[in-house]
């Protein structure tokens, strides 16, 4: 599996790219760190940004595995995490995300996510997601 993801984020920033690039045999360890990152959400701990992109790389990837559309995954995305669950200066370095994802058998696409970090509260009870 690999997913390359795009960061840009306000016109003063410089965008730069993270990617997750991991074997079958290795996947658990990805995913374990995952469980981690939830249970900080959980406890009501800030994300950084790359506890933040793993984040929503995991996301995609559990969307993608369970056949949602490109469009789907953009209105899922929008607001799984909100502006007071990550720390200061990460909503604005993430304005917009561009991820390429090769995954598994399925084919590569490309998922363009604006505003990822939402900054109104919600009222969203639990994640659609994980």
């Amino acid at each position: 599996m690999k997913i390359t993801i795009l960061i840009e984020g306000e016109p003063d920033i410089k965008p730069f790219t993270k990617v997750f690039h991991y074997s079958k045999e290795n996947e658990f360890i990805f995913f374990d760190s995952i469980k981690i990152i939830k249970n900080k959400i959980a406890r009501n701990l800030k994300l950084n940004i790359n506890e933040t992109l793993a984040f929503f790389a995991a996301s995609v990837c559990i969307l993608l595995r369970d056949r949602k559309t490109a469009t789907e995954i953009q209105e899922i995305m929008s607001g799984l995490l909100l502006s007071h669950q990550v720390l200061i200066g990460v909503p604005e370095l993430m304005r917009k995300l561009t991820f390429d994802v090769n995954l598994d058998e399925l084919p590569e696409c490309t998922i363009v996510i604006l505003h990822p970090i939402s900054n109104q509260y919600s009222m969203r009870t639990s994640n659609p997601v994980m």
